[in-house]
């Protein structure tokens, strides 16, 4: 019995090798590489994700200020905050990335604006700097 069980064995696995190789595409059939096309350049997003939306409110810093040349960002690369003029930053290669949120790509800037207390201080201001 276990003769007749492998000669099925063997019957099976031949006919499906043939049936695989009778269905494979020949050279002629074969698809032929496409050539690459250089893909256009990305376009900035209107509104990345995590950008505040037009008139949100701006995101305070405690540094006090004068002018909006007094506030910088608060950090080297993807800057989420505003600090006070001179502000020692690392100098370092940033990717070139756009984050929302931060000062990149023009989507937010840093300004002098009235805070909480009454005060004028440094902050993250929606929207690109005019």
């Amino acid at each position: 019995m276990t003769n007749v069980r492998a000669r099925l064995h063997v019957t099976a696995v031949a006919s499906l090798s043939l049936a695989l190789l009778a269905s494979a595409p020949t050279d002629e059939e074969k698809p032929t590489k496409k050539p690459q096309v250089a893909q256009p350049k990305a376009k900035k997003p209107s509104s990345p994700p995590g950008s505040p939306t037009p008139g949100a409110a701006p995101i305070s810093s405690k540094d006090e200020c004068q002018t909006d040349a007094d506030c910088v960002p608060a950090a080297p690369c993807h800057a989420s905050t505003c600090a006070r003029a001179p502000h020692k930053i690392a100098d370092i290669p940033c990717t070139m990335e756009c984050r929302g949120g931060t000062v990149d790509c023009g989507y937010n800037h840093c300004g002098c604006v009235k805070g909480r207390s009454g005060r004028k201080v440094c902050a993250l201001v929606p929207g690109a700097k005019r």
